[in-house]
């Protein structure tokens, strides 16, 4: 398979201008300075100790994964996917980039995916959708996150309501002895499983991203041919021919020098979806406020995810002329599947007749370029990843590639990229606040803090 990324950071280089960019020999120090812990990267990707090196290995099979989707996709015409966060992320990056976002016009069965608590959405889907041609695909990897969890009993009732055979409905979790395993159990439905270790962000290759793929006709196998193409190219290159370390390194560096907020601008909207699971991806695993030793640390850089061209006519403006705070990546496309050609149909127009010939790939092409070019000019630094195309193992690729980065800059700044103890605190308030039985010890403290808070209010009625 020829190469399906190509990672460009010249435009991270300015000698001129190294408050800004680095130098080269401050990026080959880096290589060099850097170049241990890499090694240590590498080598646990090599032997299989980090969990996205075996996502798509351990827990349930893609074999498995494959079987459960054929059996839906011969029964029902819709699928609901119940989740949120990385757990729907992933896919949902994976079907717009390969099947675009029409795909329910043309498609079958049809896809639904609920990732969020929203009372005005369910009960619209509940009238749109027949539960007797609707399968349920409930993704949780604890079981007990509590948005799904109320998702799923909801829809759970309207399924089992219009008739439903519990046995069709899908759960993808951990394999811990836990209430999702338990109700899997109790309905004796289709179970699949996920690395215990595999946080959800990450776990776009294992059967959370990979059953919903296959249930809307998306090759699995290609999604993991790609990724094992780059695995195989990172654990195989070194020094400054290895784009995580030199890309990496770069970031690392640039975030010391105050660029402290890392825009993604995918251009085209088959990547837009693309851009939430980076942001997901970035912040959950790098926001953290100790390192692994214990040191307070509050490490991380605020991600962004931008469109182009659409968000060159709204925040570039800030990019380019507001505060030089940022670092700019670029994800583009080198070969889009159609030739959208355009025809010089005002010929006397100068607005409209230079357009003949060309096709709109060529214009956002030129756009991505002139808008990276104008950025690096105004000293923003600026990296590209070129794809080679669309199609599953360049997503599969990417997704491998961006993960191992972020697990490479972790190293780098001495935190873990795998936990995300930030949201626990506010989990743990729900859990109280709603009842959960085994925090009840914890609820007269929350209801106490409550009324503290909303005491302090400040309401301005309008």
């Amino acid at each position: 398979m020829e190469n399906i990324i190509t990672v460009d950071v010249g435009h991270l280089i300015n000698a001129k201008d190294i408050s800004n960019f680095l130098s080269e020999s401050e990026i080959r120090n880096l290589a060099k300075n850097n170049a241990s812990a890499f090694e240590e990267v590498r080598a646990s990707l090599q032997d299989y100790s980090l969990p996205i090196s075996r996502a798509w290995t351990s827990g349930s099979t893609i074999q498995e994964t494959k079987l459960v989707a054929q059996e839906l996709k011969e029964k029902y015409q819709n699928v609901l996917l119940i989740g949120i966060g990385g757990s729907t992320l992933g896919f949902r990056s994976t079907l717009q980039f390969l099947k675009g976002p029409f795909y329910n016009l043309f498609g079958s069965p049809r896809m639904f995916v609920l990732d969020n608590v929203d009372a005005v959405l369910a009960e619209q889907l509940a009238d749109l959708l027949d539960f007797r041609k609707t399968a349920l695909v409930y993704i949780s990897k604890s079981g007990s996150t509590p948005e799904p969890a109320a998702n799923f009993l909801y829809f759970y009732k309207k399924y089992k309501d219009a008739g439903g055979n519990p046995s069709d409905i899908a759960i993808i979790c951990d394999k811990k002895n836990n209430g999702i395993n338990h109700i899997a159990q109790e309905l004796r439905c289709h179970l699949l499983h996920i690395p215990g270790d595999l946080p959800g962000r990450y776990s776009v290759l294992s059967p959370a991203g990979l059953l919903p793929a296959e249930l809307v006709g998306i090759d699995s196998d290609g999604l993991v041919k790609g990724a094992t193409k780059i695995h195989e190219a990172i654990v195989g290159k070194y020094n400054n021919e290895n784009a995580i370390l030199m890309l990496g390194s770069a970031l690392a560096a640039l975030a010391d020098k105050g660029k402290k907020i890392h825009v993604l601008f995918n251009y085209g909207n088959v990547l837009s979806e693309f851009g939430l699971w980076f942001e997901q991806l970035w912040a959950e695993s790098l926001g953290k406020e100790t390192s692994i030793t214990g040191e307070v640390v509050h490490s991380g850089t605020t991600p962004f995810a931008a469109l182009g061209a659409t968000d060159q006519h709204s925040v570039l403006q800030l990019f380019k002329e507001g505060p030089n705070d940022k670092v700019y990546g670029f994800v583009t496309i080198d070969s889009w599947p159609a030739s959208t050609k355009l025809t010089n149909e005002f010929p006397s127009e100068v607005e409209y007749a230079y357009f003949g010939g060309h096709t709109l790939s060529d214009l956002l092409k030129v756009e991505q370029l002139s808008t990276e070019m104008s950025l690096v000019k105004a000293g923003r630094p600026c990296y590209r990843l070129i794809l080679r195309d669309i199609s599953e193992p360049t997503i599969g690729g990417l997704f491998y590639f961006m993960e191992t980065l972020t697990i490479f800059v972790a190293k780098l700044w001495h935190v873990n990229p795998f936990n995300q103890p930030g949201v626990e605190e506010g989990k743990n308030m729900t859990y109280a606040l709603m009842g959960r039985a085994d925090f009840a010890p914890k609820r007269q403290e929350y209801e106490k803090a409550l009324e503290t808070f909303m005491n302090q209010s400040y309401p301005l009625t309008l």
